[in-house]
């Protein structure tokens, strides 16, 4: 079974973040009031919140170590993803045990490499109890890392069956944004930047939320 979380824009987080699972990014905790005060309000409520340590960019890539100890002074995450670099085992392997050894939390190593096999060394050389695959290696990965943290998704929102675990996927509010139900997924939408302000297509964006929720959920 998979767990949903919605990704969203700022200003439309209680409209469309309705799941017990929420994620969120440092760089959005500090910079954000109204973003920082809708996920310590959900840490309140018992939701599973997971921090994310990485940069808002296409690429994925670390963000600063010292801005994440800020962030983990008045946030207690559930799970913490470490960070990684994209498509690197190495670099990847080294900075997740940099972060690790100083902060404190519940760790999901995130996934990299190039090739199935580059993927097996990074989980083997990672050993968290589960992990985190990125948007960019569901193609890589798919058919053997089934049960995980996944995130994002830019194809579309049926691309899980068979998995296990949790997603984290701004789809389909992204969709919804420009009036698209999550059938109507090509091409793929841009990435949120997170700071939208016009919601023009509310309704079908709820529709799509909820749709995403109980395609997996229920």
């Amino acid at each position: 079974m998979m767990k949903v979380g919605i990704i969203a824009p700022i200003k439309f987080l209680r409209k469309y973040c309705i799941t017990n699972i929420q994620y969120c990014l440092p760089s959005l905790l500090e910079e954000s009031k109204g973003y920082r005060e809708f996920y310590l309000e959900r840490q309140r409520m018992g939701n599973i919140v997971i921090l994310d340590c990485k940069k808002i960019s296409w690429r994925r890539e670390p963000e600063d170590l010292e801005l994440v100890k800020k962030v983990l002074t008045y946030l207690k995450p559930s799970l913490i993803i470490l960070p990684s670099y994209m498509y690197s085992v190495d670099l990847t392997i080294m900075v997740a045990k940099e972060y690790s050894g100083k902060l404190k939390g519940n760790f999901i190593g995130c996934l990299e490499g190039t090739t199935l096999r580059e993927t097996k060394k990074c989980a083997k050389n990672l050993k968290p109890a589960q992990y985190a695959i990125p948007s960019h290696l569901f193609n890589i990965c798919k058919g053997y890392f089934k049960e995980g943290i996944f995130i994002e998704n830019h194809s579309s929102i049926d691309e899980f069956i068979g998995s296990d675990g949790i997603l984290v996927t701004s789809l389909p509010v992204r969709l919804g944004l420009q009036g698209r139900l999550l059938s109507d997924d090509k091409p793929s939408p841009p990435s949120l930047t997170f700071h939208e302000d016009e919601d023009r297509y509310p309704t079908v964006t709820r529709r799509n939320v909820e749709e995403a929720i109980d395609f997996y959920e229920v």
